[in-house]
């Protein structure tokens, strides 16, 4: 099933209906609490990971079968029931509402898939199989954690902190220069090595000489062309 990828920001503080009460619901629901979301789980018998995050006040919780009318006020729902009446229904309601539905293992009752995610931070890399096989995503997301160091996320932020002064204080022409002297290795190598205020220090060191010599290159001689 082809789509168009995006990521789905502005969940903070809304309802998200998770239908289902299971390890798949709860692991739905948890994905959907680190969004900021607030996630309601209705289901007839809730499993020890769903009732834990109740306790913890993560998600509000209903004991109850599903009902026509659960996702008035949704921004998006989740069935996960493991059965296919009730999960045609909530993706029924939903397509009425117009509200986003993932329905576990039923591509064509989906008007979105949830991909397997690596996160290092604000890092999100996402990998998606179209709904056809969740297990080599899940296989591909393993490798890529292997990969992909904890501390990208550091790096990321550090990035993040230094790209005003690049947008502002570098001209249009050389920016892209900078940035690659920047993504060269040697701030992700001291983060590694030494933590993120020795990045920091490092990272400001390489930008400063950057800008005030106008100069990049592999060897640190070339001149930036604009």
């Amino acid at each position: 099933m082809s789509g168009y990828p995006i990521l789905l920001t502005g969940l903070a503080g809304r309802r998200c209906v998770v239908v289902g009460g299971g390890a798949v619901a709860a692991r739905k629901a948890q994905a959907l609490v680190e969004a900021g979301a607030r996630p309601v789980v209705i289901g007839p018998a809730l499993g020890a990971e769903v009732e834990a995050m109740a306790v913890a006040g993560q998600v509000e919780v209903e004991r109850r079968c599903y009902r026509p009318g659960d996702l008035a006020g949704a921004a998006l729902a989740i069935a996960a029931t493991g059965d296919q009446e009730v999960n045609a229904a909530v993706a029924e309601e939903a397509r009425q509402r117009g509200v986003l539905v993932n329905v576990v293992d039923d591509p064509a009752l989906c008007t979105f898939t949830v991909p397997a995610v690596v996160r290092r931070g604000e890092l999100v890399i996402a990998i998606s199989t179209g709904g056809q096989s969740p297990a080599l995503a899940r296989r591909l997301r393993e490798m890529l954690e292997e990969i992909i160091d904890p501390a990208y996320g550091d790096l990321l932020a550090l990035l993040g902190r230094l790209r005003p002064r690049v947008l502002n204080e570098v001209p249009r022409g050389r920016q892209r220069q900078v940035w690659d002297r920047l993504l060269g290795g040697e701030l992700l190598a001291t983060l590694q090595r030494e933590g993120p205020g020795a990045a920091e220090a490092r990272a400001a060191e390489i930008l400063d000489g950057l800008i005030e010599q106008g100069t990049e290159g592999t060897g640190g001689t070339q001149e930036l062309k604009g």
